[in-house]
């Protein structure tokens, strides 16, 4: 029970961290890009998790990170990748700024 909310709270605390990244994101592409890979991840783990309990009918939706499956895991870390290039281009573009203040 507790490993199971362990992994709850740790895809939560992932989403809520992307929410971070869109707001402080000052481009509406790389916003946008970062909340929908992130919402689109939120509701693949959502869809996996509800399907293990019976929630859902079995629809073949890996774990993300977590699940084997090698194309998912792929396309994961590619999805995770894009989402830290955004912030780290929000991050640099704030320095930036502050810089020429």
């Amino acid at each position: 029970m507790l490993g199971g909310a362990f992994i709850v709270f740790i895809y939560l605390v992932f989403l809520f961290r992307c929410i971070k990244i869109f707001r402080q994101c000052p481009y509406a592409f790389g916003a946008f890009l970062a909340l929908g890979l992130s919402f689109t991840l939120a509701i693949q783990a959502i869809a996996n998790m509800a399907v293990t309990v019976n929630l859902f009918p079995v629809t073949g939706v890996t774990l993300p990170l977590v699940s084997m499956g090698g194309s998912s895991f792929i396309f994961t870390c590619l999805a995770i990748g894009i989402v830290l290039s955004v912030a780290r281009h929000s991050e640099l573009n704030e320095k930036t700024a502050a810089v020429e203040e």
